[in-house]
C-alpha cells in the first residue's frame, strides 16, 4: 500500500514515544488532518461568497428551522444556544446579516415583547449557493475513494459517531 505523510509522521515519533500506538496515531491524525482540509474548503467556499463562518453558522441554523416547515424563524437566544455564542455575540452577527438581507428581526405575534429572527429568501439562496460549493469539495474529496469503499467507510464510522453521540 502506498504510503502517505501520516506513515512518515509516526516513524518519526515512535522513537521518542515507544508507547505510541501506531495504528490509533495513525487512524487519529489522519482524521484530523481530513477535518482540517474540509474546514479549510469551507472558509474558502464561505469567503467567495462573502460570507464569515459565523455568518453562515446562523444561515444553517435558520435554514435548518426552515426546513422544518413553517414559520422558519427562531429566537435570538435559541440561535446563540444553537451556535455556541453568546447573545451578545448573536445580535452583532444578526445586526450584519440584517444589514444585507439574509434575515430579518420581527416581533413574535404571540408576545410582541420577544423578537424572532426569520430567514429571507436572499438568506435562503446565500445558504444554498454555499451549500453547493460545500458539497462540490466534499465529492471531490470522497471521489478519491470507489463508491464500495465509501459505504465501508460510513459503516466503519458510525460506531464511532454512536460513542460520541453518548458522551455528548
Amino acid at each position: 500500500m502506498e504510503r502517505d505523510s501520516v506513515d512518515r509522521h509516526v516513524e518519526r515519533w515512535l522513537p521518542e514515544l515507544p508507547d505510541l500506538d501506531p495504528r490509533a496515531e495513525g487512524i487519529v491524525t489522519r482524521m484530523q488532518f481530513i477535518v482540517r482540509h474540509l474546514r479549510r474548503n469551507k472558509e474558502r467556499v464561505l469567503k467567495e461568497r462573502g460570507l464569515q463562518m459565523g455568518e453562515w453558522e446562523i444561515l444553517h441554523a435558520l435554514h435548518t428551522q426552515r426546513g422544518l416547515g413553517e414559520p422558519y424563524r427562531a429566537a435570538p437566544t435559541a440561535l446563540a444556544d444553537a451556535v455556541g455564542v453568546p447573545p451578545t455575540t448573536m445580535t452583532s452577527r444578526l445586526d450584519r446579516l440584517e444589514g444585507r438581507g439574509f434575515v430579518v428581526r420581527t416581533h413574535d405575534p404571540a408576545d410582541r415583547r420577544r423578537l424572532l429572527v426569520e430567514l429571507t429568501d436572499a438568506g435562503h439562496a446565500a445558504w444554498q449557493s454555499a451549500m453547493a460549493g460545500l458539497d462540490r469539495g466534499e465529492k471531490e474529496l470522497l471521489a478519491t475513494l470507489h463508491p464500495d469503499e465509501q459505504d465501508r467507510l460510513a459503516e466503519l464510522l458510525r460506531p464511532l459517531m454512536r460513542h460520541v453521540d453518548a458522551r455528548t
